[in-house]
């Protein structure tokens, strides 16, 4: 897998803010766990947009959880560079559907993506009794985060 920049400053952060050590693999999984919840809003987004009979996909398509929304709000008030900007770089792809996004849905990629960032932190901090997890909790949790969405 091509290592996306900005890892350190995650690695940083979960470090720091939720007492969580990441190795690499870890830090990879958690990363691929990410970016496929980001995808997983869309492709069900898609969906919504489509029952809605419109041809694009508008940010009130997103299931966004009660939950992510708050992690959404609280990114938004964090001053600190956590490398969400080149995460989103990194998965900076038009999730490959067939309708076009809302220009505001794209301006809040940025937002989506820390608030999914901050949330894994919670799921992990509150699933994992280690302060490092190991491959195969990080595992565990993106099943469970895939679950949700």
């Amino acid at each position: 897998m091509l290592r996306p920049a900005g890892l350190e400053k995650i690695d940083h952060f979960f470090r720091t803010e939720f007492g969580i050590d990441l190795t690499e693999e870890t830090l990879n999984i958690l990363i691929e766990g990410i970016k496929n919840t980001f995808s997983k809003l869309f492709y069900k987004a898609e969906d919504r947009a489509q029952a809605n009979g419109r041809d694009f996909i508008e940010l009130s398509d997103l299931c966004i959880t009660k939950s992510l929304e708050i992690m959404i709000d609280t990114f938004k008030k964090i001053e600190k560079d956590l490398g969400v900007d080149e995460l989103l770089e990194y998965i900076s792809f038009i999730p490959p559907v067939n309708k076009q996004i809302a220009d505001d849905l794209k301006s809040e990629y940025r937002n989506i993506l820390g608030g999914l960032l901050l949330m894994y932190g919670e799921v992990i901090k509150y699933t994992s009794p280690e302060s490092k997890p190991d491959a195969s909790t990080m595992k565990r949790i993106n099943e469970l985060v895939d679950l949700v969405f």
